[in-house]
């Protein structure tokens, strides 16, 4: 998303794998059609976001090993500063001094939904420091720079969930309740803010599985929550030992996030867009999805 096209070449993995026959000389012709859809995608997304006029971005986003680690890796985590301060940079090559995002979190609230949360089966940490010099990771502050947000007078409130640091990965099923009691915290809180909430991350990859992500598309177009058990916790825990990759290369784990967003929604997911954006004909990629939910009737 951040990347040009010109770039891509230098995100491919550089541990081999075969080529895949179906994959074979098709893979860089697509990837300016690729840009382009994302780019339309982005565009309708923050159409949508800024056409229901919240006062507060409520982002649920994975830590990949930038705050959560050996000295503490919670499940479920809140930061509640007064502000936040961090970078949107690409860490690969732009530092941490370019593309800040400074934007006040939506504090009282958060702590009414933490409290709620407390109060009723989860135990969610909350934090009001990072040690990354980027500050909180990226899975927050990216979305905020390709869809143009950055500057934008709306408050934030990061949900920062754990993929990297087992055992304690929310499975399928906490993910949904925590997003069906996420929904409840936000009603139950006292306040007038009108809160939007955004799923961050992608569906699978490094190596892109085309039928998991089918599955996962299914059961965000479904009204029923219990689709998603359809998914096994270890297709996303251990997506990278499938594949013989080392734990930092599973992105696949992101898939919780839109598990906690689709059912803090409740509705069924309208899928603007799903593209398979492949990098290699080895199957490194990503699955892109885009997607918005309705609010409920």
């Amino acid at each position: 998303m951040i990347a040009p096209v010109s770039d891509w070449p230098a995100l491919e993995p550089r541990i081999p794998r075969p080529s895949l026959a179906h994959l074979r000389g098709h893979v860089r012709d697509s990837w300016d059609e690729h840009q382009t859809r994302f780019d339309s995608a982005m565009t309708r997304l923050r159409a949508s976001i800024l056409a229901v006029e919240p006062d507060v971005l409520l982002i649920v986003g994975s830590d990949q090993g930038e705050n959560f680690g050996p000295r503490s890796a919670p499940v479920f985590e809140m930061f509640l500063a007064d502000h936040l301060d961090a970078s949107a940079a690409n860490r690969r090559d732009e530092g941490p001094d370019l593309f800040r995002v400074s934007m006040p979190i939506a504090r009282d609230l958060g702590l009414g939904i933490l409290n709620h949360l407390c109060d009723n089966g989860f135990d969610v940490a909350h934090t009001s420091e990072t040690s990354d010099d980027y500050g909180v990771g990226h899975a927050i502050t990216w979305p905020l720079r390709f869809l143009d947000l950055m500057d934008s007078e709306l408050a934030l409130l990061p949900v920062v969930t754990n993929v990297w640091n087992l055992p304690n990965v929310p499975g399928v099923r906490r993910c949904v309740a925590f997003g069906q009691e996420l929904r409840e915290a936000i009603n139950a809180v006292p306040s007038q803010a009108r809160v939007a909430v955004l799923a961050s991350g992608g569906l699978s990859h490094l190596v892109l599985d085309e039928e998991l992500d089918s599955r996962v598309l299914a059961a965000l177009q479904s009204r029923d929550l219990e689709s998603w058990h359809a998914i096994g916790d270890d297709e996303l825990r251990l997506a990278h030992e499938k594949h013989g990759l080392p734990l930092r290369l599973n992105g696949t784990a992101e898939i919780t996030d839109w598990i906690i967003a689709d059912a803090c929604a409740q509705v069924p997911a309208e899928i603007i867009d799903y593209v398979p954006a492949y990098r290699t004909e080895s199957g490194y990629g990503v699955g892109m999805c885009f997607a918005q939910w309705g609010l409920p009737a």
